[in-house]
């Protein structure tokens, strides 16, 4: 398998380009528009921190040995004995012995350095004690040890059994929805803005649980298309993972506004299409935190087909989840209720791939059970696609 990014892609082997990621497609009076295939980025992962610093030990070092002790002579002893046995005898023999040698007395035994050392031997006490020092360089081959034994989790392991899922329950922000409708692009802007601020405070503490680091995602609300660096041009809502960027297609929401604004039914549509679109996006930039969006692109490059389609509707189903889990952890702050409830429960049962190009989204026949598990469970741990059958992926 391949295990692209910190650990890099097999040899011989490039990944795609990186193209956005394009939100579910739905039915009704919306366009209908389906993304291509998908390679999103993903995090990186440092190396593991280095060992500690090896060194001799403290104190006086090797090779100190103290002084041998002082011995005292006894030349005196053997003097005070001849003086008592040979009296003047022994004075006239010592007499005569001095004047024969002359000056050859200095050369008698004086104290040497063996007796009184000035200085502690340098020559053999080094070579006692240097052989001990090789237990140094046992402990210097160790670092080496510890760096090339460590390995990553796998595209598979980041992506089943990714620590978000056990992330717990979603805190509400008490968000609430802005009174912002998009009548212009501005105000659209400001609708989207609101949203994600709201989005903004309820999942670093998800995504610091998994392990990633939170950043805030950038926004662009576009007219049109709207190029990246993703490559390509898009007419539609989308994120981008190499620059972190939210797009939105304020353009068709600004047409919506425009169609429907005298019908309140019709537009607590626009305003849960708005929301979930906006929601979804965030969600595969959560994905893009945790490493699983990396990881999905890397199967999907080493898969092919219909099991490449798989890991994609499986990415997807799982952002929608994930928008979900916010809306239902602020489902009484934001009024995620009545006719605005009813909309988006329609939008769920009417948005799938079948209205776009190929299979790559997810079926509307199951999407609103993913859309449920997360808004009722307003955990990621129900948001689990990579473990499902491939039945409920569809």
């Amino acid at each position: 398998m391949s295990n692209q990014g910190p650990y890099g892609p097999p040899p011989g082997q490039y990944p795609p380009p990186q193209q956005y990621v394009g939100p579910q497609q739905h039915a009704g009076p919306p366009q209908q528009y389906a993304g291509p295939p998908q390679y999103p980025g993903g995090p990186q992962y440092g190396p593991p921190p280095g060992p500690p610093n090896w060194g001799p030990p403290q104190g006086r070092g090797f090779g100190f040995s103290p002084p041998p002790p002082k011995k005292k002579s006894k030349a005196v002893f053997v003097v005070v004995p001849l003086v008592v046995l040979f009296g003047a005898v022994g004075l006239f023999l010592v007499s005569a012995i001095l004047k024969h040698n002359g000056h050859d007395t200095y050369t008698q035994p004086q104290p040497t350095a063996t007796e009184y050392p000035t200085e502690p031997a340098t020559t053999s006490a080094p070579a006692t004690t240097r052989p001990t020092q090789p237990a140094r360089t046992t402990t210097t081959t160790e670092p080496s040890t510890t760096r090339t034994t460590p390995t990553g989790p796998s595209d598979l392991d980041l992506v089943a059994r990714n620590k978000i899922y056990r992330s717990g329950v979603m805190s509400t922000v008490n968000c609430r929805e802005s009174g912002a409708r998009p009548s212009s692009a501005a105000n659209a802007r400001k609708y989207y803005t609101n949203l994600i601020s709201c989005l903004v405070r309820a999942w670093p503490k998800q995504v610091r649980l998994a392990g990633g680091r939170f950043v805030p995602p950038n926004l662009v609300a576009f007219s049109g298309s709207a190029t990246s660096p993703c490559g390509g041009s898009a007419p539609s809502s989308f994120y981008c993972s190499s620059n972190r960027t939210i797009y939105m297609d304020a353009g068709s929401d600004i047409k919506y506004y425009q169609q429907y604004s005298n019908n309140s039914y019709a537009m607590a549509w626009v305003r849960a299409e708005m929301t979930d679109t906006v929601a979804h996006e965030f969600g595969h930039h959560v994905q893009n935190m945790v490493g699983i969006l990396q990881a999905d692109s890397n199967l999907r490059y080493e898969y092919s087909g219909d099991k490449s389609l798989e890991m994609s509707r499986r990415l997807e189903i799982q952002a929608t989840c994930f928008g979900n889990v916010f809306m239902g952890s602020n489902r009484s702050s934001y009024r995620i209720s009545g006719a605005f409830k009813s909309q988006l429960d329609y939008l769920h049962s009417h948005q799938g791939d079948e209205y776009g190009t190929q299979r790559d989204h997810g079926s509307r026949a199951i999407i609103p059970r993913w859309a449920d598990a997360g808004f009722s469970t307003r955990s990621p741990r129900g948001c689990n696609t990579f473990t499902a059958s491939p039945t409920y992926v569809r």
